[in-house]
């Protein structure tokens, strides 16, 4: 009888285990978030947040700007977008000033930081340096931080 019991007890935590992968993936997916947006208030406050519609992450983000700046009527949508693809969060160092832009709905990594080198080279000759801060890919739960930079003599380079 005892070596049924172990054999019973085997099969039950194999079947578990076995479990334990397919029931992480369908949390990870409930996390994903597919709409962002990101709101500004200048020299003040940058937020961002991520929701299941883009109307949901435009308030999270007015809201998350509101209180970091302390002026709800200086923050405004810098970018949203619903149904997934890649965000890019840059920011732009130029003669006089400094600011965040920030892209998405691109296809692909790749095609994020594409965009992000060609906004950063729009603003010559007055850009300085242009850095990439993260990158959002909306299909996942997770942002990727990165340390990307372009000078005025580099963003020209392939």
């Amino acid at each position: 009888m005892r070596p049924l019991l172990a054999l019973f007890a085997l099969t039950i935590s194999i079947s578990i285990a076995a479990l334990m992968p397919q029931a992480q993936a369908a949390e990870d997916a409930a996390q994903v978030q597919p709409a962002y947006a990101a709101a500004y208030a200048p020299e003040s406050a940058f937020e961002s947040c991520r929701g299941t519609r883009a109307s949901e992450a435009v308030d999270c983000a007015l809201k998350a700007c509101a209180k970091a700046s302390g002026y709800p009527e200086d923050c405004y949508i810098l970018a949203a977008c619903d149904a997934g693809g890649w965000v890019g969060v840059m920011g732009v160092l130029m003669t006089e000033i400094h600011f965040t832009t920030v892209t998405c709905g691109a296809p692909s990594r790749e095609a994020v930081l594409a965009e992000l080198k060609a906004r950063c080279a729009g603003h010559l000759p007055y850009m300085q340096e242009c850095w990439v801060s993260e990158l959002i890919p909306l299909h996942e739960a997770k942002a990727e931080a990165v340390e990307i930079s372009w000078t005025a003599e580099s963003v020209l380079q392939p």
